[in-house]
């Protein structure tokens, strides 16, 4: 199977790749990208911002039965949509 690259723009052709690919650290349960850590058993990681909006959701879901309930949660969501702009 022929090695095949990026396509030049306007060209309806692929590049061939010539040459070794340049050496970068790979993370030992993740050989396919690097910066892109996986669990061991497959799927990847959340990041950051999925946890933020899964919580959001979470927050979004829960009723709030007393004044002091809905001040709470007010707060909460408050404090996520402000991590999300971030």
């Amino acid at each position: 199977m022929a090695k095949l690259g990026i396509q030049k723009r306007g060209t309806g052709k692929a590049i061939r790749i010539t040459g070794a690919r340049p050496n970068r650290p790979i993370h030992p349960s993740n050989p396919g990208n690097p910066n892109r850590p996986k669990f061991r058993d497959g799927g990847r990681t959340n990041t950051k911002r999925e946890n933020r909006l899964e919580e959001l959701g979470r927050v979004d879901a829960e009723k709030a039965r007393t004044r002091k309930g809905k001040r709470n949660l007010k707060d909460e969501k408050r404090r996520i949509v402000k991590e999300l702009k971030k």
